[in-house]
């Protein structure tokens, strides 16, 4: 069933963000709009800060339907997820809550419901801490404390990307996983370049002073 805009809290983890309150405001937000060597995996520590869990979760969305009978709620339109730091951008993002929790209201759930899952269809983008990762269709699982981003995965920071069929997070250690054609692009940083060409310049220079004596 449909509901209006209004305003939610929950208790759940949404993709790419650690378990907590759910802050979640129903509005018509605003959506914005590599490689070579493959190897079959490669393993990335993230440098993004872990969020607080007692972090509120901002969400918003055109449109949610809540069904209180399967625990579930589907936001449509435009969903954007925020979290601290963390980002989450998708068209359409469907929530799992656990049965024996969704009490509370017959209409909405309660304050103390807890996610199980939670299904973003694509594209959907993930940004935090200067990174940013996309993919065709992205899973929360709760149990497992991992995301999962699949089809046309790119995980990039900067000009370093990285491109893959799969990629896996977990949010506990901080880890990402790509996997599947993976595809990488390390670009050397311009500072360091020309700082080290100017060392060896001057090194080069001292070397042909001290012979000519």
């Amino acid at each position: 069933m449909s509901r209006p805009a209004r305003l939610l809290r929950l208790s759940c983890l949404p993709l790419a963000m650690a378990c907590g309150m759910i802050s979640v405001a129903l509005d018509a937000g605003h959506a914005e709009p590599a490689a070579k060597a493959a190897s079959r995996s490669v393993h990335i520590k993230s440098t993004a800060a872990r969020n607080d869990n007692r972090q509120p979760i901002h969400i918003k969305a055109a449109k949610l339907d809540y069904f209180d009978k399967q625990s579930k709620l589907i936001y449509r339109g435009n969903v954007v997820a925020v979290r601290g730091d963390t980002t989450m951008k998708t068209p359409l993002l469907v929530v799992y809550l656990n049965p024996k929790e969704s009490g509370g209201s017959k209409n909405l759930p309660s304050s103390n419901s807890q996610v199980r899952r939670m299904e973003a269809s694509g594209p959907v983008t993930i940004i935090s801490k200067g990174q940013v990762a996309t993919g065709d269709s992205g899973v929360y699982e709760r149990a497992e404390n991992k995301i999962f981003l699949n089809g046309n995965v790119t995980l990039s920071q900067g000009p370093n990307v990285t491109q893959g069929d799969h990629l896996v997070y977990d949010t506990t250690s901080g880890q990402a996983v790509v996997t599947g054609h993976v595809r990488s692009m390390f670009l050397p940083d311009n500072k360091s370049s020309e700082e080290t060409a100017k060392t060896s310049g001057r090194t080069a220079g001292k070397t042909v002073g001290e012979r000519s004596h």
